[in-house]
């Protein structure tokens, strides 16, 4: 009776250790928001190479940890603000874009390759 009541009481605890498909627990995939490795999130973003300039990324998220994504580069604040404004206003009316993840030049990213 004990090992079928200990048993029972540990299977929902191991199946909170399963791991999706990305290698990270499954209870850390229930979060408020979207981010850009789940599919169909539109993310748009700045990274700021301390240079200048600017670039502008932005993708839809396919499931995995490094989704695809295009790369603006060397961009002056004028033309990523444009840039950035034109990318946002196209993820409004894209129909792949079931959420949306987007940060503009007040919060930039340092430069990922």
């Amino acid at each position: 009776m004990t090992r079928r009541f200990l048993s029972l009481l540990c299977l929902p605890l191991l199946a909170g250790c399963t791991l999706d498909a990305n290698g990270r627990p499954a209870f850390m995939m229930h979060n408020s928001g979207p981010s850009m490795d789940q599919p169909g999130t539109c993310f748009l973003y700045v990274e700021d190479p301390k240079d200048g300039t600017y670039n502008l990324v932005s993708g839809i998220g396919n499931g995995t940890m490094r989704p695809w994504a295009t790369r603006k580069r060397d961009l002056d604040a004028a033309a990523l603000d444009a840039a950035w404004a034109k990318e946002r206003r196209i993820m409004d009316v894209n129909p792949e874009c079931l959420a949306i993840l987007a940060s503009d030049r007040s919060d930039p990213r340092p430069v990922s390759e």
